[in-house]
C-alpha cells in the first residue's frame, strides 16, 4: 500500500496509474497502458486499466467521462482549475 494524499491508501498498480493521469491529462486507459509498458489485448487491457480509472473516481482523486467507446481521467485539481477560471471569466 502507498499512501498518496489526504491519509488514502493505494496499491502500487493504482498509485503508478494515478501518476501517470496526472503528468499525462486527459488518459485513456489504453494511453496508460501503453505509458506503463502493457502489452496483450486491447480489450483485456482496457478493461484492467478502468479498474483502476473507476477505482481513483470512488476515492476522489480523479473525474472521468466517457466519451464513444472509451474513458478520459483528468485530475481533481485540474477539475478545481477549470471551475475558478470560468468563475473569473464571468
Amino acid at each position: 500500500m502507498v499512501v498518496v494524499e489526504k491519509g488514502l491508501r493505494l496499491g502500487r498498480q493504482t498509485k503508478n496509474v494515478f501518476d501517470v493521469i496526472t503528468s499525462k491529462w486527459p488518459a485513456n486507459p489504453l494511453e496508460v497502458a501503453q505509458e506503463l509498458g502493457e502489452t496483450g489485448a486491447t480489450k483485456s487491457i482496457s478493461a484492467k486499466y478502468l479498474y483502476h480509472f473507476k477505482k481513483l473516481k470512488d476515492i476522489g482523486l480523479i473525474n472521468m467521462k466517457k466519451i464513444g467507446n472509451t474513458y478520459i481521467a483528468w485530475p481533481n485539481d485540474m477539475e478545481k482549475l477549470r471551475l475558478i477560471h470560468e468563475l473569473l471569466r464571468e
